[in-house]
C-alpha cells in the first residue's frame, strides 16, 4: 500500500474510534456520575418534568433528544448538553438513563446528572421506566456486562466469599476481560470474572460504597 493511501486509512479508522467514544455516554470514573438515588429511570423522548407527581404539575423542564447526539431544553436552555444530562446515552443501543433520586406511585423524580446545580423533576413511569440499582444490574448487567471505574482503590476490586466484609477475600479483579453479575444482595454484586489470562473467577463485590457512590456500572 502507498504511503498516501496507508495515511489516509489510518486517518479515517482513527476518527471512526474518536467518533464512536463520543458517540454514547456513560460514567467511567467513580466522579464521573454526581447524582446517587434509588436507581435509574429510561427516559423516553419528550420527557415532560414537574415540580409534583401529578399530571397537573408546573413543568420544569421538557426535554426532547434522539439518538444522534441532539438534545434541546424548552426552558433550562444552557443545560442541555448530552454529556450533561444523561447517565446513560447510548445511540448504538437507542436508549438513555437519568438519575432516579425518589419514586412514588407512577410517577419518578429524576435528574440531570453532571450538573453542580441539576434540574430535577418528576416524569410519568409510562412511557418511562424505574429500575431500582439492583433491578439494573440484574437485568442490564446480565445483557451487557459490567465494568469497574477506572479510579478504584485495590481494596475496591476485591471478592469476598459472602456478601460480607468480615468473610474471607477469596481473590481480587485484575484485568477483567469480561465481568458478569448474577445476584445482588443489598450493596453487593455475585460476578463471574474472566481475566485476560482466561482465569475465571467468582466471589461477591462491594458494588456501592457507604456514601451511596457506585463503584462499577452496566457496560452498554
Amino acid at each position: 500500500m502507498k504511503k498516501p493511501i496507508l495515511i489516509i486509512v489510518l486517518t479515517i479508522l482513527f476518527l471512526n474510534l474518536v467518533l464512536g467514544a463520543y458517540a454514547d455516554v456513560m460514567p467511567y470514573y467513580i466522579n464521573s456520575l454526581r447524582r446517587y438515588g434509588v436507581g435509574f429511570t429510561n427516559v423516553f423522548s419528550p420527557l415532560v418534568m414537574r415540580r409534583e407527581p401529578k399530571t397537573d404539575g408546573e413543568i420544569l423542564e421538557t426535554l426532547n433528544f434522539d439518538y444522534k447526539g441532539n438534545a434541546t431544553c424548552s426552558i433550562n436552555k444552557e443545560k442541555c448538553d448530552i454529556d450533561e444530562i444523561f447517565a446513560v446515552y447510548s445511540e448504538s443501543k437507542k436508549t438513555a438513563f437519568m438519575t432516579t433520586i425518589d419514586s412514588t406511585d407512577g410517577w419518578n423524580m429524576v435528574c440531570f446528572n453532571q450538573n453542580q446545580m441539576p434540574v430535577c423533576g418528576w416524569v410519568e413511569e409510562n412511557p418511562n421506566k424505574y429500575y431500582t440499582t439492583g433491578e439494573f444490574f440484574t437485568i442490564f448487567g446480565k445483557k451487557y456486562g459490567v465494568f469497574l471505574f477506572k479510579d478504584l482503590q485495590k481494596n475496591d476490586k476485591i471478592l469476598y466469599g459472602a456478601p460480607l466484609r468480615q468473610t474471607n477475600a477469596i481473590g481480587s479483579i485484575e484485568m477483567p476481560r469480561m465481568i458478569t453479575p448474577w445476584l445482588v444482595r443489598g450493596n453487593w454484586l455475585l460476578v463471574k470474572v474472566y481475566d485476560f489470562n482466561n482465569q475465571q473467577k467468582t466471589g461477591w463485590i462491594n458494588f456501592r460504597g457507604d456514601d451511596g457512590k457506585l463503584k462499577l456500572f452496566v457496560k452498554f
